[in-house]
């Protein structure tokens, strides 16, 4: 009986051993912003700002970071940053990935102000002004915009982008040649910088829409038909009309 119990003792020891010397292995010792070439050097003061908003702590035990919530503190409070990942260097450093965000769309609120959004629709600057380089954004209602979220309702929209950005047009490339992007009930329609609106059909394959409309205009349409006018899809393809 006496040796069952220093058995179980032991074992109870070892367990509580080795729980402690995990969390000593294990405690965060260091913690470092990492950031993409494209972005400025970042000072020591600007990446010591990112961390405390993410809530990651020196001596904290490495598996109890929360990636998501530590991505939403940064981003809602940062709404120019984007978290690419946080990084475990095993077994005691984190690495906070990031990025700056690249304003594409700018949009009119009810205020009277003006809403910057990037590629995925968040909105990173509400403004006075807005960018004439920027691609407009009209039709969507902005009632609940917020500085740091996503644009309601957006799935349409971002696969609208995603079509775009399969045709190569991401970030500045897409504010450079679509200028202006109206949201009707049945239908989206593109204005290009040389005048050509593309109207696209509402629908959860719009992504489609975007790579075929494009396909018409390089390929197929005249050298007025990538000036002016219309490009539309009806049952049997993609075509050019003078005004719709």
């Amino acid at each position: 009986m006496r040796k069952r119990l220093w058995i179980i003792l032991g074992i109870v020891v070892a367990i509580a051993f080795i729980a402690v010397m995990s969390y000593c292995v294990f405690s965060i010792g260091k913690i470092d912003v990492d950031t993409t070439v494209d972005m400025a050097v970042m000072t020591k003061e600007e990446k010591s700002e990112i961390i405390e908003i993410s809530g990651i702590r020196k001596g904290k035990n490495i598996f109890a970071i929360d990636e998501n919530i530590a991505k939403s503190n940064i981003e809602l409070s940062m709404p120019t940053l984007k978290v690419i990942s946080i990084e475990r260097a095993f077994p005691n450093v984190v690495y906070i990935h990031i990025t700056r965000r690249t304003p594409v769309f700018w949009m009119l609120l009810d205020g009277g102000k003006y809403a910057i959004l990037d590629r995925e629709l968040k909105i990173i600057e509400i403004s006075d002004v807005y960018d004439t380089s920027l691609t407009q954004l009209v039709g969507v209602k902005a009632e609940s915009v917020a500085l740091g979220e996503i644009l309601p309702d957006s799935k349409v929209l971002l696969n609208l982008i995603k079509g775009a950005e399969a045709n190569s047009f991401i970030n500045a490339r897409f504010s450079a040649f679509y200028r202006k992007v109206v949201v009707e009930e049945n239908y989206i329609y593109l204005t290009s910088n040389t005048g050509v609106i593309f109207q696209l059909p509402i629908s959860q394959n719009i992504n489609e829409s975007v790579m075929g409309s494009y396909g018409y205009y390089l390929y197929n349409a005249s050298e007025r038909g990538r000036n002016s006018g219309y490009i539309y899809l009806d049952e049997y393809g993609w075509y050019w009309k003078e005004s719709l």
